[in-house]
């Protein structure tokens, strides 16, 4: 009985990792483009934030780059934060004075997710220089190295978002921690 648990459970984690949020194939030199919905992490209801575009591309060094958004600035003066690794909210609000978040942000997301969650197919090319990226008007890139790449390889991973606004004191106050993004990505070559 017990093995028919273990057994169903594995299945049933099987089937989730091959069902990604967005499906993207990607072949050298052409960029493909998919605009993902950020939704609210902590709202079980009426969670929808904003969409983001982002566009992937493969280079002939086994880099995957991916352009997180475009040339347009995003809706209601957000920005969209990514960390290279986890961060503490108070450390980030010392670094930055003009940084801060609602109590409510603060209790639920004293350590802020890094952007990329482990693989063992890819990681992160080079950290952030202060430990985060924020995305405002501008795309910006990220880098992703393919380790043992392979012909016609299929990567899943996940990316964590984080979103702020102006408020009456600060430039970025943060508003939400959106539900990671799950990606399936197949390299052509």
């Amino acid at each position: 009985m017990i093995k028919n648990f273990l057994l169903a459970g594995l299945l049933f984690c099987c089937y989730l990792c091959g069902n990604a949020q967005y499906t993207v194939e990607v072949s050298s030199h052409k960029p493909q483009k998919v605009e993902v919905s950020l939704r609210d992490y902590a709202k079980s209801t009426d969670n929808y934030l904003m969409n983001l575009p982002l566009t992937f591309n493969i280079t002939d060094k086994n880099i995957l780059m991916i352009m997180i958004g475009d040339d347009t600035s995003l809706d209601y003066d957000r920005k969209v934060w990514i960390f290279s690794k986890d961060m503490e909210l108070t450390e980030l609000m010392k670094k930055d004075k003009n940084v801060n978040a609602s109590k409510l942000f603060k209790n639920q997301n004293k350590v802020l997710n890094k952007f990329l969650s482990y693989h063992e197919k890819i990681r992160l090319f080079r950290p952030f220089e202060d430990g985060y990226e924020i995305i405002k008007k501008n795309a910006k890139p990220i880098f992703l190295e393919i380790l043992n790449p392979s012909a016609n390889q299929t990567l899943i991973f996940s990316m964590q978002f984080y979103i702020t606004q102006p408020d009456p004191n600060y430039p970025n106050f943060f508003i939400a921690k959106c539900k990671p993004i799950e990606i399936e990505i197949t390299i052509k070559k």
